[in-house]
């Protein structure tokens, strides 16, 4: 048991020309019926060696990764053309491919945007490019079955692959290898403490997890079985909820334009075809709310064993309501393919007219708002004065439907509502309905049901679960910092510096408010201008004063080195640490009830988290960090499965 060579380099090839071996031994593959089959090369007569096919017989739990959104890939259902490809590199491919498509997307505008990515017209497609390194691990075919095509390549397959491999090889003819026991001292490829043996805390862990012993019950019982790493993409435009019950379901798709054919498994098939019972979730940002929408709208709790959350913008993100007023092309440089303005402008719109144009016709995306119990509830959309002071803190007691998303005024999420539209693809829709309803009162209802989704899904998590997030760099958890020496070993694994781990926390408008301007005073005022790219100008009839306000574009920090940004009151711009994409106020709330200060009741289910750093959003799993979490939380959610009966 446990001893799968699989990916060893010691195992002898078919293609040894050395006679001296007395063996000749071939890794076996996994069937899609779960036996195990091998190619031999056939050699010469004179080659009298023993010829052994290496089988793994024990049973399997598939492990399923749900990807973040943006995450999959997309077809026009109704011409087969592609709808989201993004830059997809292979390892080795040099950025600046990706300019072509970058420059194609940067300049499209608002209604060009709409009829691209139509919620009602988008499907998953299997053929996207698959990374199976040399083919040794997993075929491309296989990956490809398994779903690995439906996923970007470059944000996840060196993780899936990674994932395939280290799963199955804890043991190598009954010794242990890989990162279960061996660290890597620089803390570069691999984390500088092995999984067995290492205490939880040491990354970051809260909750009741203890170190696990190589010789323990509970690791012996995690290598009675394989790992089969399976992929589900998803349409992420359309709502969590129907991604859900796409994610447990499977889903075929023919396409007009190749004429084939293609099969999504989903988590009862998965599960079907390994006979396992139940299945391990692995998910990346939204595909964490997309599990959760399973969970507690579909009644998934009993297909899995558990899940491991990876940044999950729990609570959603102050950032995606900021760019409904500005866009995202004013976050950084828009130098060609360097600048993060220029590459967040072509994915999601330069400005507000091109970021409403989509998202707001996007049930998935629009459950990325900050959720009621966003930071427990507290104020985040703020208009303060230019040295920081707030004069007017929304919502109010987590009415973020009333206050922000449905208010038609000045200060509202959308309060030009001839933005919702511009290739008239709802009202041509809503025409041909029998209840007739307006383009905006389309928005309205649709913010709506995102806000009772919202709600359903609070402090409620699959009964073992498990988390692992950001809250800034790795340099600020080593005492003297990361770069110190001690015995000439790195303090701590390599990370990305805090500048790049920034985000919004709250979302700032500063103005030039004078003294004595109330609240109630400016939530009356009355527009004059919008550039929709977060610059606004109101007029307050009572004072006959004209106010200009600018929102806070870029995630950088006002100068503030002793770290008083952390808290509410003293994030004075509203940035604050985390993964340069989720806040760590969104993400913590998965550590209710196990982290002091994660305010807000307990997060139902969760058994432990992870609070981390050094790694950004999109490629988080790359980091040893992450990786350490996930395999430790792996082998605990694997002692649901029972023994098996041989």
């Amino acid at each position: 048991m446990g001893t799968n060579p699989t990916g060893n380099p010691n195992v002898v090839s078919p293609f040894n020309n050395d006679f001296d071996q007395d063996v000749v031994q071939v890794m076996g593959r996994t069937a899609p019926d779960g036996s195990s089959f091998g190619s031999f090369t056939l050699t010469p007569a004179s080659d009298t060696r023993r010829k052994e096919l290496l089988c793994d017989v024990r049973p399997i739990i598939p492990v399923i990764f749900i990807p973040g959104v943006m995450g999959t890939l997309l077809v026009n259902e109704k011409t087969g053309d592609e709808m989201f490809f993004p830059p997809n590199a292979a390892p080795g491919d040099s950025k600046a491919a990706a300019g072509a498509w970058l420059y194609g997307a940067y300049h499209k505008n608002a209604a060009e945007r709409q009829t691209k990515f139509n919620p009602l017209e988008a499907k998953v497609t299997t053929l996207g490019p698959i990374n199976a390194g040399d083919g040794k691990t997993i075929s491309e075919d296989e990956a490809r079955r398994r779903g690995w095509g439906s996923v970007h390549r470059w944000s996840y397959h060196p993780f899936l692959l990674w994932l395939e491999q280290t799963l199955n090889s804890p043991k190598f003819f009954g010794k242990l290898q890989g990162p279960w026991i061996n660290p890597d001292p620089t803390g570069e490829t691999w984390a500088r403490h092995p999984v067995l043996g290492t205490d939880p805390k040491q990354y970051g862990g809260f909750g009741k997890g203890a170190p696990i012993a190589p010789d323990s019950a509970e690791f012996n019982h995690f290598l009675k079985f394989r790992y089969r790493v399976y992929a589900i993409g998803y349409n992420w435009l359309q709502s969590n909820a129907d991604s859900a019950r796409q994610v447990i379901e499977s889903t075929d798709y023919f396409n007009p334009k190749s004429r084939k054919k293609t099969h999504l498994m989903g988590i009862r098939e998965i599960i079907a075809e390994n006979h396992s019972g139940k299945a391990i979730v692995v998910t990346h940002s939204m595909g964490g709310l997309v599990a959760r929408m399973a969970i507690a709208m579909h009644g998934a709790e009993d297909l899995i064993h558990g899940v491991f959350h990876g940044v999950q913008p729990a609570t959603g993100a102050p950032l995606a309501a900021k760019r409904f007023r500005a866009g995202a092309g004013s976050e950084g440089p828009t130098t060609f393919l360097i600048g993060d303005g220029y590459k967040n402008g072509a994915l999601m719109g330069r400005d507000e007219n091109e970021f409403v144009a989509v998202t707001a016709n996007a049930p998935g995306p629009l459950e990325l708002l900050p959720m009621p119990d966003y930071n427990d509830g507290k104020p985040w959309w703020i208009f303060a004065r230019i040295n920081g002071e707030p004069v007017v803190k929304l919502p109010k007691d987590g009415d973020t439907f009333n206050d922000l998303y449905a208010n038609p005024k000045w200060y509202g999420l959308v309060p030009d509502t001839s933005m919702l539209d511009p290739a008239g693809i709802v009202k041509s829709r809503l025409d041909r309905d029998k209840v007739k309803k307006t383009v905006t009162q389309n928005f309205i209802d649709t913010l709506q049901d995102t806000v009772d989704k919202q709600r359903q899904l609070k402090n409620k998590y699959h009964a073992k679960t498990y988390a692992a997030y950001a809250d800034g760099s790795l340099a600020q958890r080593a005492q003297g910092g990361a770069s110190d020496k001690n015995g000439g070993k790195p303090r701590i694994e390599k990370g990305e510096e805090l500048e790049k781990l920034l985000t919004w926390g709250t979302v700032v408008w500063t103005g030039n408010l004078p003294a004595g301007v109330t609240e109630e005073e400016l939530l009356e005022a009355r527009p004059l201008y919008d550039s929709h790219k977060g610059e606004l100008r109101v007029y307050l009839e009572s004072r006959k004063l004209t106010v200009d306000f600018e929102v806070q574009k870029s995630a950088s920090l006002p100068g503030d080195p002793n770290g008083i940004f952390r808290t509410l009151e003293g994030s004075r711009n509203g940035i604050i640490p985390g993964d340069g994409t989720v806040p760590v106020w969104s993400a913590r709330a998965q550590a209710r009830g196990l982290k002091p200060g994660a305010d807000g009741g307990p997060a139902q289910g969760v058994q432990m988290v992870f609070e981390q750093g050094g790694y950004q959003h999109q490629f988080s799993y790359e980091h040893p960090w992450t990786r350490w979490a996930l395999l430790y939380s792996i082998v605990n959610i694997a002692q649901d499965a029972p023994d098996p009966k041989c």
